[in-house]
């Protein structure tokens, strides 16, 4: 499909005549393995579930060639491990390999030593297997926020160069709505070192920032909210990012016995992400990794004052 990009690669094209940075990324999981599913698939029943991961993201790269649409694939280290195969895969089409954790725990549940012990696993997995340097991370369910600044602080000692969990929204278990809604640098305290965050996609309407990225958003919600916040990112030279799963796109897939708020919000639409895919990647055109224009996406967050977590002293710092 593509041939692999890496950003020291890239050209510098002048700004007025390359479209803003547009990326889809893909959160590579089991949808037993996400958030909500958590109280009725218990981690310690996770090998006795049927895998329906590979044929997913498979249909996946089948969609993303048709449209010819490199993307950034967020892995967890436990789905790298078990389908070695299809992290190849995916690198082999020219797509980014980045870094979604190992075991899919939210950060509330880790500390700065476990978080470290868990990322720098999954790094090296993804790396050995993908043969090309993991440059990014996104936490499980967006889970970077003002509770955990030492997060920042690992994924610098880890050695990532790009965070892309911090979404720029209200919601009850993630967002920092204060946070910009393009690039930025990010720290965890005043005398931090900085790291590149890259946010997903809102849409600006009546000052606030309504999230449009995917997701959830992307099957609950009509598309136009999607296609109005694309468009605005483009009138606004501004990047903008979506983000899916591939259990989104598994129409076939058996339901879990969820709670009936916790159902809908997780299958409704389905059976539909297909085509509403096809069509956003066919109204605008230029996508990319996020690797492939990482230079860009630092220019951008050097235009802007940086994010810091937290004004005092962290109490659990980095081992």
């Amino acid at each position: 499909m593509h041939a692999r990009t890496h950003p020291e690669s890239l050209s510098a094209t002048p700004r007025s005549r390359r479209e803003p940075v547009r990326s889809i990324t893909i959160d590579v999981e089991e949808a037993w393995q996400t958030e909500v599913a958590r109280k009725v698939v218990p981690r310690s029943s996770w090998d006795h579930q049927p895998s329906r991961v590979v044929d997913a993201t498979q249909g996946l790269l089948t969609l993303l060639a048709e449209h010819d649409a490199p993307a950034t694939f967020f892995f967890l280290g436990c789905i790298a491990r078990q389908h070695p195969r299809l992290v190849r895969d995916v690198a082999d089409a020219g797509h980014e390999i980045a870094c979604h954790g190992d075991g899919h725990d939210h950060l509330s549940r880790l500390n700065p030593i476990s978080m470290l012990a868990d990322v720098t696993r999954a790094k090296k997995t993804l790396e050995d297997l993908a043969g090309q340097p993991v440059l990014g991370y996104r936490a499980p369910t967006w889970s970077v926020t003002r509770a955990n600044p030492w997060a920042i602080d690992v994924l610098h000692q880890a050695g990532f160069l790009y965070d892309a969990s911090i979404f720029p929204t209200l919601h009850p278990n993630y967002g920092i709505p204060d946070a910009p809604i393009s690039p930025f640098r990010v720290a965890s305290r005043p005398d931090s070192p900085t790291l590149l965050a890259i946010p997903p996609l809102v849409w600006r309407l009546g000052g606030r920032n309504i999230p449009v990225a995917g997701g959830g958003y992307f099957r609950l919600l009509p598309l136009q909210p999607m296609l109005s916040g694309l468009s605005q990112a483009r009138r606004d030279h501004r990047p903008a990012i979506l983000y899916f799963h591939p259990w989104e796109f598994d129409a076939d897939q058996p339901r879990l016995p969820l709670p009936l708020l916790s159902r809908l919000r997780m299958y409704r639409g389905v059976g539909s992400s297909t085509r509403r895919m096809a069509r956003v990647l066919s109204t605008f055109a230029g996508w990319t990794s996020l690797a492939q224009r990482l230079p860009e996406l630092s220019a951008v967050a050097r235009t802007q004052r940086p994010l810091v977590l937290s004004t005092g002293s962290s109490e659990r710092q980095v081992a």
